[in-house]
């Protein structure tokens, strides 16, 4: 059976990763889980994030035990204040250790981090919204992006592959896609404003909004992800999704909607082997 993300064991956590990535040989990738690392409620145990009040220090161990993980180093870990944009990255060697140890030190007002330099492991951070994982091993070009409804309503992941073509001649038809745990459409109701937005943007998708009560509609953030990558070029059978929410899996994802907004956060992590 085909599976676009397994969770896999390492010594100290476990990990979702995307085994048509794995397969290449090139990096060194995952989606982390809430196992392993340290941590009290409501951050336990491996929270990534500096942003949601956990103990700094925590922090960093936590991501210690992703870099070794795999085989990454702290200093050349580059994250990005993301703020549910469209802004998209291209990281350089200067960028190495912006937001690894501190929140204020990571790159400002930016949803998507790209890079072809083999030292640099790129991080972002979630509890609900898409990660989205891009990995064109033709050009040897990686990317981490975070889809939130107004990322995905804005096309970021299309973004990340126009900007992959103009910076570094990706093709999106070599292009290999994950998208990978965040809330999925049984969970995930939207008002009217957000309804709105996505009809503008899909038309009247009934695979992406599904009427429920009150006006209401449950969103399918994996499918409007699919579209737009398909959209963008890649080849839908390069496309692997998830389909694992984190709502409905409190025992091993943080979930912001599931916690009412104080939790930890889970990181999508993608490095070149060296």
């Amino acid at each position: 059976m085909h599976h676009g993300f397994i969770l896999t064991d390492y010594p100290e956590t476990k990990i979702y990763t995307i085994p048509r990535f794995t397969q290449t040989g090139l990096v060194a990738h995952g989606f982390t889980t809430r196992l392993g690392g340290r941590g009290k409620a409501p951050y336990d145990t491996l929270n990534l994030a500096f942003h949601v009040g956990d103990a700094p220090d925590t922090v960093i161990a936590n991501r210690q035990v992703v870099c070794r993980t795999l085989g990454a180093h702290m200093e050349n870990l580059v994250s990005a204040q993301q703020v549910h944009g469209t802004n998209i990255r291209i990281v350089s060697a200067d960028d190495a250790g912006k937001g690894a140890f501190t929140y204020n030190t990571a790159i400002p007002d930016t949803d998507g981090l790209i890079t072809n330099l083999p030292e640099l492991l790129l991080a972002t951070f979630y509890a609900d919204c898409v990660p989205i994982f891009i990995l064109d091993p033709v050009h040897k070009v990686i990317g981490s992006v975070h889809a939130g409804w107004k990322g995905t309503v804005g096309r970021i992941g299309a973004l990340a592959i126009d900007k992959m073509r103009a910076a570094f001649g990706s093709n999106p038809r070599d292009c290999l896609v994950g998208i990978g745990p965040s809330i999925g459409p049984r969970c995930y109701e939207v008002d009217d404003p957000v309804i709105a937005r996505f009809q503008d943007e899909f038309g009247q998708h009934d695979q992406i909004l599904e009427s429920s009560s009150n006006g209401r509609a449950k969103l399918n953030l994996w499918q409007a992800n699919r579209q737009i990558m398909a959209e963008a070029g890649i080849l839908p059978q390069n496309i692997e999704l998830a389909n694992i929410c984190t709502c409905c899996n409190p025992d091993t994802l943080f979930s912001y909607r599931g916690e009412k907004g104080t939790t930890g956060r889970m990181g999508a992590f993608i490095i070149f082997k060296p």
